[in-house]
């Protein structure tokens, strides 16, 4: 009896030693990390950046060849240069992270690529602009979240070291956009009082509504129509914000306001704007000191004080700010 027992707690022991090693071997954390488990937001944050780059290459290189202005032609160059150096690096980080990034344009950015394609000269200048500065608005939140919030280490550092290239990129698409502007639609706007657009609902070519105009932004200089600013109603003042097109893509159809080239999907993506204290606008030059609020002097063209200005909940719109 004694040796059936010391054979059967043999045999136990024998069975038991394969489990116990594999319970000893530590879990290779270290290789699930590098072969690219990341959070969601990451992924995300990885797949935008890249068509993004992507989008900005393609498009700056229809800037070199296409853009009448010699400025507009330069900016395209920049961005080409600066895109492919973050792209190579977004690439590269995705090799070691074993991310799969997209490899083509989406539909969106396609279409506004397709848009941009069928344009020449003054026109193609004065579009390019404006989706550039609507384009790194966006792209400047996007970076500027994983830079704050990103939970891989490399994305969140690299968010960090291109967020201010990205932040200049916008300041020069903004600077350059009026100047556009101005120039292409000087013509255009002799003999006419843009005044008279101040409350109007603006249409998309499809005939959907895209807002209404809530003022004017001027070039500071020759007093001309650079951006018209459109209100975003939202409902119930859910969701309601201020959006600016380019004047120059304006046109009267009869008694409507039509916007070329815009859709209302394309105004839906767009960054609210906000003022600072330099934008001079047709409120502003009009009196009214409180230019995106419900402040009693917004109602120069005889509409109610919100249908002018904004909502009170137009996402913090009443406080100017300096753009970056």
């Amino acid at each position: 009896m004694k040796r059936h027992h010391l054979l059967a707690t043999a045999a136990l022991v024998l069975f038991a030693a394969p489990a116990l090693s594999l319970a000893q071997t530590p879990t290779p954390t270290a290789k699930v990390t590098e072969k690219g488990q990341l959070a969601q937001q990451d992924m995300n944050f990885a797949t935008k950046a890249a068509m993004s780059d992507m989008f900005e290459i393609q498009a700056g290189k229809l800037a070199q060849d296409q853009a009448k202005d010699k400025d507009v032609k330069q900016f395209g160059s920049h961005m080409v240069s600066d895109h492919t150096k973050t792209s190579d690096a977004m690439k590269e980080m995705a090799q070691k992270k074993s991310m799969t990034l997209p490899t083509k344009l989406d539909s969106e950015h396609q279409q506004k690529l397709d848009k941009l394609r069928g344009m020449k000269g003054e026109q193609f200048d004065s579009a390019y602009m404006q989706g550039q500065a609507d384009a790194h608005q966006t792209a400047v939140s996007l970076f500027r979240e994983e830079a704050q919030n990103g939970k891989d280490a490399d994305l969140k550092r690299f968010a960090e070291q291109t967020l201010p290239t990205l932040e200049q990129h916008l300041r020069m698409a903004r600077d350059q956009r009026p100047a556009v502007a101005s120039a292409g639609g000087a013509a255009a706007q002799q003999g006419t009082s843009f005044e008279k657009m101040m409350g109007k609902d603006v249409y998309g070519e499809n005939g959907k509504k895209l807002g209404d105009v809530a003022d004017i932004i001027l070039d500071a200089q020759s007093g001309k129509a650079t951006q018209v600013i459109l209100n975003r109603g939202g409902v119930l003042g859910i969701g309601a914000k201020q959006v600016a097109l380019d004047y120059n893509l304006l046109r009267t159809d009869g008694d409507r306001v039509v916007a070329r080239q815009v859709t209302e999907d394309q105004v839906k993506q767009m960054a609210e704007f906000k003022y600072d204290d330099n934008t001079v606008s047709l409120g502003k030059r009009n009196g009214d000191h409180n230019t995106g609020s419900t402040g009693s002097n917004a109602n120069h063209s005889g509409m109610s004080d919100d249908a002018t200005h904004g909502t009170a909940n137009s996402l913090d719109s009443t406080k100017p700010r300096n753009p970056q």
